[in-house]
């Protein structure tokens, strides 16, 4: 499944990339431990209580795709407010969540 984070202005701030072998820090809050997998460009996975996700830029803002696992719904809305306040602060109203999915054809 993937998500989206989404400010309505387009708005994203400067992220702060952890050091060589950390960089996806800067998606990922601090109080959840990660094991980064892989990295390149910005882009990257993390294995985070044994679910990989994998953190991206899209045209509007930030995705997390979840590529192995099973979480609830509720676990997933969880990780994603923290990834939020992570990144655009607690008091930032403007972002949205959505679920994305592949498009049938």
């Amino acid at each position: 499944m993937k998500f989206e984070l989404v400010d309505r202005q387009g708005y994203i701030p400067d992220l702060n990339y952890g050091a060589a072998g950390q960089e996806l820090a800067c998606f990922i809050p601090s109080d959840y431990p990660f094991e980064q997998v892989n990295y390149n460009n910005g882009e990257g996975e993390a294995i985070i209580d044994k679910h990989t996700w994998y953190f991206f830029f899209t045209q509007e803002g930030i995705g997390i795709k979840l590529m192995d696992g099973i979480v609830t719904l509720k676990e997933a809305e969880h990780f994603l407010h923290a990834i939020k306040s992570h990144i655009w602060g607690e008091t930032h109203q403007q972002v949205q969540i959505f679920m994305a999915g592949a498009t049938p054809n």
